[in-house]
């Protein structure tokens, strides 16, 4: 009777532990530092479609960034930041959990815009883009020019781009300058 005594006693004082520690790490979402800036994770509804998860030091965006659709609760893009710069591999997902883009080799653009697009605005960035059909065979690849993020509704492609069947047969190449 005791044995079971202490190990009720026991199991009771490891559930109130890790309570506390969930408390504790809860309580660290969302905080400033001293100066008033965004610190560590951060969880946040950006509109009533999406939520995110980011991590920042002194204000800035540094780590791992998550978005995920709220009604499907699922993860639509996958990425990272360093300094509030998009840095490494990005990965975007569709709607049932396919691979729909991947986007890499961020850096600034040196080239110009088209002057079609000028009206549009100057684009600031590039990278490598690599979108995908649902039965995740390359559907097109190339270099994407954008202004303040890649999913945004000013990017254009330069340069070659490469446009695939669904079976990943090349069919045709566009220049776009």
């Amino acid at each position: 009777m005791e044995v079971k005594l202490f190990i009720l006693i026991l199991i009771s004082f490891a559930f109130n532990i890790n309570m506390i520690a969930q408390k504790d790490y809860s309580d660290k979402i969302n905080q400033l530092n001293i100066n008033g800036q965004k610190e560590g994770l951060w969880k946040e509804n950006i509109n009533e479609y999406w939520r995110t998860e980011i991590y920042y030091k002194n204000g800035k965006k540094n780590g791992v960034y998550k978005e995920f659709s709220i009604a499907r609760g699922e993860l639509s893009t996958f990425g990272e930041y360093k300094n509030d710069t998009i840095i490494g591999t990005w990965y975007y997902f569709g709607d049932y959990g396919h691979l729909m883009m991947i986007q890499k080799d961020f850096s600034k653009n040196t080239f110009p815009i088209p002057s079609i697009y000028q009206a549009q605005g100057y684009c600031p960035s590039k990278c490598y883009s690599i979108m995908f059909y649902p039965n995740g065979m390359k559907k097109s690849e190339g270099i994407l020019l954008w202004d303040n993020n890649p999913e945004s509704d000013f990017t254009f492609e330069y340069g070659e781009w490469k446009y695939y069947d669904e079976t990943g047969k090349l069919v045709r190449t566009k220049e776009f300058k």
